[in-house]
Order: structure tokens, then C-alpha cells, then sequence
């Protein structure tokens, strides 16, 4: 059963990109797109296995950071990726206290970085089931 992976990108190049990378090139994941958190919050109902959300969005004065913050208190058991073009060490801390799950930088290599997110949110989810299972009654 693939995953679903939402991702809040408003650059279409990018939305494509990535949609066609975590679809096709590894397979395993069904990728939504949503150019806005805004498009994105109706939708969480169906329990994505990750966000990954960019700081920037066009067409909207509030940043990634506050949507994420408004994802943890609603949605706190959704991992959310943060991916941005930004190199900032401060909005880095701030993005990681709110509990994002990995601070990934648009460049070169974020395509692998984002896999072995994934990978690792995965893994960590594997990990919570076979130790919940030990302890049913």
C-alpha cells in the first residue's frame, strides 16, 4: 500500500518535481499537491503519512513556520517536513522547537535528504507498532 505524502509547494516546477520523484522514481509514496497550507487543511482528514511544507507561499502573508505551528497543536501525530530555500540557522531552530520533524534546504542533494526523511519517519513508525504490539494484552 503506497503512503500518502502531501506537499505544500507553490512553485509548480518543484510540486512536479517532487510529485514525480516520491510516485515514480522510488514508487512507494501517492503525492498530493497543494500550491497553500489553506488548500491543504481540509484535506488531513485523510491522514497523510507526512507533510512537507515550504516556508514561502505566494499568495499568503503567514509563513510555513505558522502553519506549522497551527499543524501541531491540531495534528500533532503528523510528521511534517519543512523545505525551504532558506539557510537560516534561526528560523532552523525555530522550525525544529516546533516540532518539525527535519529542516531540509532546497538545493542539489534535497531530493535525498527528503527520502531518508521519509525513510526515517517510516522507520520510526514501524518501530512504534512492533513495540505497541509487545505490550497488548
Amino acid at each position: 500500500m503506497k503512503k500518502l505524502v502531501f506537499i505544500i509547494e507553490d512553485d509548480l516546477t518543484q510540486q512536479k518535481m517532487l510529485q514525480v520523484h516520491f510516485e515514480e522514481a522510488l514508487g512507494s509514496y501517492e503525492v498530493r499537491c497543494f500550491s497553500n497550507p489553506e488548500l491543504m487543511i481540509p484535506h488531513l482528514s485523510e491522514k497523510p503519512f507526512a507533510v512537507v511544507l515550504d516556508h514561502f507561499f505566494n499568495d499568503q502573508t503567514k509563513t510555513g513556520l505558522d502553519y506549522l505551528t497551527l499543524l501541531r497543536k491540531k495534528y500533532p501525530s503528523i510528521p511534517i517536513i519543512y523545505y525551504t530555500t532558506l539557510n537560516d540557522d534561526v528560523i532552523k531552530n525555530q522550525v525544529m522547537k516546533s516540532g518539525a520533524v527535519q529542516f531540509i534546504q532546497k538545493d542539489m542533494a534535497s531530493l535525498v535528504r527528503l527520502r531518508t526523511a521519509l525513510d526515517t519517519i517510516h522507520e520510526m513508525e514501524s518501530k512504534k507498532g512492533f513495540f505497541a504490539g509487545l505490550f497488548r494484552k
